[in-house]
């Protein structure tokens, strides 16, 4: 059986869970997840959508809809309308959601596999070597 665990938003209002373990689980470096994290980097874990369940507090999720993205992709951003949390991404053609780890309890067990626009890291980050297989992105 699956483990359940829980994720929240800051302020609690939202509340959901995820079933198991990510299916992959990036670091994002391009400019709109840098803006949307307000940090050098987003963390992605990747999960199926049944995978995700809304709880608590769905009325405040809103969404965003950025179609300026460095991969030409539109992608929707949800987020805590009270607090402010970062909390999904979805591809708006794609069968998987993006949760942020740092939400969800017991996130610190999952390492990143991949760094995705390494180009647009920042100077002072050094490169990432992945438990996965010691190499270098």
């Amino acid at each position: 059986m699956s483990t359940v665990k829980p994720g929240t938003c800051l302020c609690k209002t939202i509340r959901y869970e995820v079933t198991g373990d990510p299916f992959h689980y990036v670091l994002c470096h391009c400019d709109n997840c840098k803006r949307a994290a307000g940090s050098a980097f987003m963390a992605h874990s990747y999960w199926k959508p049944e995978q995700l369940k809304i709880t608590q507090g769905e009325p405040s999720i809103r969404h965003y809809s950025d179609n300026d993205t460095q991969s030409g992709n539109t992608i929707i951003r949800s987020f805590c309308f009270i607090c402010g949390s970062s909390l999904f991404v979805k591809a708006a053609k794609g069968d998987f959601m993006i949760a942020q780890p740092g939400a969800i309890e017991g996130h610190q067990a999952w390492t990143p596999k991949k760094e995705v626009f390494a180009e647009s890291r920042a100077a002072w980050l050094r490169d990432i070597a992945f438990a996965s297989n010691k190499a270098k992105l």
